[in-house]
């Protein structure tokens, strides 16, 4: 079987049609509130920085020094850096400026993220569950259910460091060729995309308790299925509203791609329906 990034967007958008069947409502209701519920508090949480930052970003960009009394520490000591900077490199200041504005929308986006797996692992994982057994008639091994929250919550946690210890390592990399720009950024396209591949593969395979190395091997032996696949949650994960509605969405649609494209011929669930069958 090839390996193309089609592919991919094919498994998601398939993930979100299938989540149109009423067999699978009860299991996306409750992680699209935790969604919402979450949404709107970090949402009120950023607006209620956004004058801070308006008040950082005009210093910078108009070389007025703002006024530091009444801020804290640290705000004060980025107003003065931003001063210094701006004055010193005038051309850096809108560089600087975009920058800041990118990483604050990233802070928000990838706390969001964090969040939201952590506290809908269970739910995913049942959700996970339902979608394999509706495309393949076997439902995975049963457990009891405070088995698998621990479970599930322990993984997202690992795939939380597996995240962060590599993403060092590619921040690192991405400021050292910061100078060629297209590095940097084909860099952190591919490794947001491969994130993506892994967080929301990861649940048929946790499922069947599969091992955190096996997840890995099993997306490597179709990269550009799973970079397709990836690359395509990233981008709706981008789009504001939209992202709220992109996570049970993005689990059916990891779950397609596991029973369809990356799974080993000979695994339980083998001779599947047509997908003109189950629609």
């Amino acid at each position: 079987m090839t390996s193309n990034p089609t592919h991919g967007l094919d498994a998601l958008v398939s993930g979100a049609r299938l989540l149109t069947r009423k067999e699978l409502r009860p299991f996306i209701i409750v992680p699209l509130l935790i969604n919402l519920v979450l949404f709107i508090g970090l949402t009120a949480l950023m607006l209620s920085q956004i004058s801070g930052l308006a008040d950082y970003l005009s210093s910078l960009l108009s070389h007025t020094p703002v006024n530091t009394e009444n801020m804290s520490w640290w705000r004060a000591i980025m107003a003065k850096g931003a001063a210094w900077a701006a004055d010193a490199f005038q051309w850096l200041a809108w560089l600087i400026a975009i920058a800041v504005v990118l990483l604050f929308l990233f802070v928000y986006g990838y706390a969001f993220g964090i969040i939201t797996n952590i506290i809908a692992a269970p739910f995913n994982g049942f959700l996970a569950e339902k979608v394999e057994e509706l495309l393949t008639g076997h439902a995975p091994p049963s457990e009891p259910i405070h088995s698998m929250i621990w479970r599930t919550v322990g993984r997202e946690l690992r795939k939380l460091m597996y995240f962060l210890g590599w993403g060092i390592v590619i921040l690192v990399i991405a400021m050292l060729t910061s100078w060629t720009v297209f590095i940097p950024a084909v860099l952190g396209g591919l490794w947001g995309a491969w994130c993506m591949a892994i967080q929301y593969v990861d649940y048929p395979l946790d499922n069947h308790q599969r091992p955190f190395s096996e997840l890995k091997n099993v997306l490597r032996r179709r990269k550009f299925t799973s970079l397709g696949f990836g690359g395509a949650v990233m981008l709706a994960k981008m789009v504001p509203v939209l992202n709220i509605f992109v996570m049970p969405a993005a689990v059916a649609g990891g779950t397609v791609l596991w029973v369809e494209r990356l799974r080993k011929e000979g695994d339980p669930g083998a001779g599947l329906p047509s997908r003109q069958e189950l629609q």
